[in-house]
């Protein structure tokens, strides 16, 4: 206490460098050795005007005469006293750590780290009190020396610049084989203070921290003495446990070892490490455990594929991630993508070949787009639960899956069966009748939701399909008998369906279909309006009678090439609603669809009993059928035998005479008629001899039949109209895509040309040969010609 009070209050002369400097001495001594005793306001503000008067104090050139300078500032500036006081501090301080080595030398270990991060902490606190004491010091000579270039640094990077070259650079070695030490038992499993480690990484940062430059050579004393001697222990370590663990244990076991060990660094390596090395320590440590075991991690990818482990799945995911996302997992997105394709091409060959599979496109449509979804679910939760959705696996799953849905023991080369397949089944989930297909969905869960799931299903297939306008085609095909028999499960289905299209291949791919609806309504309300104008008339409608007008442009179906000859009660019936339609758009031409039309007719057998005697028995047929089956009730109509009690005998060459209709048309009825016994034939199988009259023992459980079945001739040549109608589009698609391109570039080579032309086009896969000629067309009309200076280039012509 009598040394502080003296401190304080015993300010020397003014004039008398030699006592002025005695008095900082004792001061900065105190400061270093104490420095969270509270040093005073007094003390504080005596030590600093023993400062500034040490800096502006002049001397004659005898020696033996002082005084103080009137102007203290421009003394200051070119007095040597500056110089001198920088001189004696650093001196102090210098003497002050060698006493502080010294004393380090008694202590080894964890001792010595704590030993260091008390002096650590001490001094700096030291320094900030010193510094802010010397703060004359630093404004003026130190200023000064600093802006004629000298290489002199502000009294706290002084000290700190002390501390490095006194204390650290004799210590550091021990220093640093302590912090090692420490940090192998924590690894070990041992208990350790780990902030010791991060007391020393912090003091190495701030031995750094000069005036000199950037942050690059702030961090040198740490880069250089601790973090690449830390890296390389930490490396050495890490390098015999990963060749211990791979003796001891599988790469499975190594994964699930080695993703523990490198989350317990992540989380430690925050505590210790300065920021800006994180990512330099955390490489190395990739580079050891990781990057040294890529082959044998490529090795272990398929068969933890084959046992759907997604949790090492992941770790191993995780692991190869940590050294970048790019081409360091294309190896594994390699193998992903071949074995998603094997799967898939499996999973459809089996289908392919079960017993449920007999040609018919319903079921190897359903079979085949389960199949699908199958694989893709699969794989598709594994790239979400195991590789965390992934760009360049989702990209491989695309690329797979795109693979095989196209080409496939259901789909050959070739053959674009997959978008038809894929039709047919969205055609089974919105029409009537299709329950068996439609899947409940999860409990709780609405038939409009599950509906709307197994739509969005379809159309995440249909994003792999490369034949879209393939599917366009079915579908537009399949919608319009939907809405012109009136077979839609429901109109939201429908609409949320176009929706779900429009959104995955744009609006031109459904303007088509959406006119389709508008023509349905349209015809709704003409159908409406007729049905008044004849009640309101002369004209009584003698049966329920619906139409529908739709326009040639928006609807895939085909004028018949018969003219059916109409029984008289459906012919006035027709021809009333001709004239009315012409008069109300004049100029417009209507050509009735009969293949498309549905009729219900009731008929009675004299042998029938039971509720069919009195209410007889109602057939759903088609318009065919119809004008067929009006033939043997019609007392004028072309048979014999209209009087006798088993009804009139006609020939196949009367009934085809009768109706206007072919005999590929009529035949396929009669055989229809034939099996389901309403008709009898003479001959077992049909001829131009056959004759055939109606049953009259006819007799079945259901009041109500349908006979108006697809027929597998019809389906196949409906089919083959639609591959045509196809093949003609995507021509024009091909001339209209190189007449665009060729208007823009003026001239291209045929190369170049063909190459613009397959990737302008999208919604197939054009081939070479299709746009040879489409170019040989397009010269024929005079869009386009060869060059006359080579027969390789063409010019546009406007």
């Amino acid at each position: 206490m009598v040394v502080t009070r003296s401190f304080q209050n015993e300010l020397p002369p003014s004039g008398d460098t030699d006592k002025i400097w005695e008095y900082i001495k004792a001061g900065v001594d105190r400061i270093l050795n104490n420095p969270g005793e509270n040093l005073g306001n007094n003390a504080y503000i005596n030590l600093y005007t023993a400062v500034y008067n040490f800096c502006t104090s002049l001397k004659n050139s005898s020696g033996s005469v002082y005084y103080t300078a009137t102007d203290a500032t421009q003394s200051a500036h070119g007095s040597p006293f500056g110089k001198h006081l920088y001189e004696l501090l650093k001196q102090n301080v210098a003497d002050y750590m060698r006493r502080v080595a010294e004393s380090s030398q008694t202590h080894t270990g964890d001792d010595l780290l704590a030993f260091y991060n008390q002096e650590w902490t001490k001094y700096g606190d030291s320094a900030k009190i010193t510094h802010n004491i010397f703060s004359y010091l630093n404004r003026h000579w130190i200023q000064r020396e600093q802006d004629e270039g000298s290489n002199v640094c502000d009294v706290s990077t002084l000290m700190y610049q002390l501390w490095r070259d006194q204390f650290f650079m004799s210590i550091r070695s021990t220093l640093l084989d302590s912090v090692f030490s420490l940090m192998t038992r924590i690894r070990n499993g041992q208990v350790a203070d780990i902030n010791l480690v991060k007391s020393v990484a912090d003091s190495f940062v701030s031995l750094g921290n000069d005036d000199s430059g950037g942050i690059s050579k702030r961090m040198d004393v740490y880069e250089k003495y601790f973090l690449v001697p830390f890296i390389k222990a930490s490396v050495d370590y890490y390098r015999e446990e990963a060749d211990r663990l791979l003796q001891e244990g599988s790469t499975i076991d190594y994964i699930v070892r080695v993703s523990s060990r490198l989350q317990e660094e992540d989380d430690r390596v925050e505590l210790y490490l300065h920021e800006s090395s994180l990512k330099e320590f955390k490489d190395a440590l990739n580079k050891v455990l990781i990057t040294r075991q890529n082959e044998k991690f490529c090795m272990e990818f398929e068969p933890l594929l084959d046992s759907r482990d997604t949790l090492n799945l992941k770790r191993l995911y995780s692991l190869m991630a940590r050294t970048g996302k790019g081409s360091t997992l294309d190896p594994l997105r390699d193998v992903f993508s071949a074995y998603v394709k094997k799967a898939g091409l499996e999973a459809i060959k089996q289908v392919s070949g079960s017993e449920d599979t007999g040609g018919a496109i319903a079921k190897d449509a359903r079979l085949f787009v389960n199949a699908v979804l199958g694989v893709h679910s699969l794989f598709a939760g594994i790239l979400h639960d195991s590789f965390e959705g992934d760009t360049g696996f989702s990209k491989s799953l695309d690329n797979a899956c795109m693979d095989f849905i196209n080409t496939n023991a259901m789909c050959p080369d070739g053959e674009p069966r997959a978008p038809q397949m894929l039709a047919h089944y969205c055609d089974t989930l919105l029409k009537k009748g299709s329950g068996n297909v439609r899947k409940a969905g999860a409990e709780g869960a609405s038939d409009e939701d599950s509906l709307e799931a197994q739509l969005s299903q379809a159309i995440c297939v249909l994003k792999y399909i490369s034949a879209t306008d393939v599917f366009q085609k079915f579908y537009s095909q399949h919608l319009s008998r939907r809405l012109v028999y009136e077979q839609s499960v429901s109109s939201y289905g429908e609409e949320m369906m176009i929706s779900k299209l429009k959104e995955n291949s744009g609006v031109d791919f459904t303007s088509r279909l959406t006119r389709m609806f508008t023509d349905m309504t349209i015809s709704k309300e003409m159908s409406e309006e007729f049905k008044e104008k004849c009640s309101d008339g002369d004209f009584a409608i003698p049966f329920d009678f619906d139409m529908k007008v739709l326009h040639t442009v928006s609807w895939p179906l085909k004028a018949p090439d018969n003219k059916l000859l109409l029984p008289s009660q459906l012919s006035s019936v027709c021809n009333r609603f001709t004239n009315y339609y012409q008069n109300k758009h004049n100029g417009r031409k209507l050509n009735w669809m009969w293949q498309h039309s549905k009729a219900e007719i009731k008929m009675f057998f004299p042998k029938a009993t039971g509720p069919a005697a009195k209410a007889g028995y109602i057939f759903h047929v088609s318009t065919f059928q119809l004008a067929i089956l009006m033939l043997f009730s019609d007392e004028s109509g072309p048979g014999t035998g209209y009087d006798s009690p088993n009804g009139p005998t006609l020939t196949l060459e009367q009934i085809t005479q009768a109706t206007g209709l072919s005999v590929d048309i009529v035949k396929p009825e009669l055989e229809i008629f034939c099996k389901a016994r309403v008709l009898i034939s003479s001959n077992s199988k049909i001829s131009s001899e056959s004759k055939f009259m109606l049953n009259a023992n006819f007799k079945s459980k259901h009041l109500r039949i349908n006979l108006a079945v697809t027929k597998k001739v019809e389906q196949k040549r409906e089919a083959s109209d639609t591959m045509r109608a196809v093949d003609v589009d995507r021509m024009y698609t091909l001339q209209a895509a190189i007449v665009r391109i060729m208007k823009t570039r003026k001239q291209l080579t045929h190369r170049q040309l063909v190459q613009d032309t397959i990737t302008m086009i999208k919604v197939f896969q054009a081939s070479i040969g299709d746009i040879k000629k489409g170019i040989d067309t397009l010269i024929d009309k005079g869009y386009i010609e060869r060059s006359e200076g080579s027969r390789d280039v063409y010019n546009y012509l406007a």
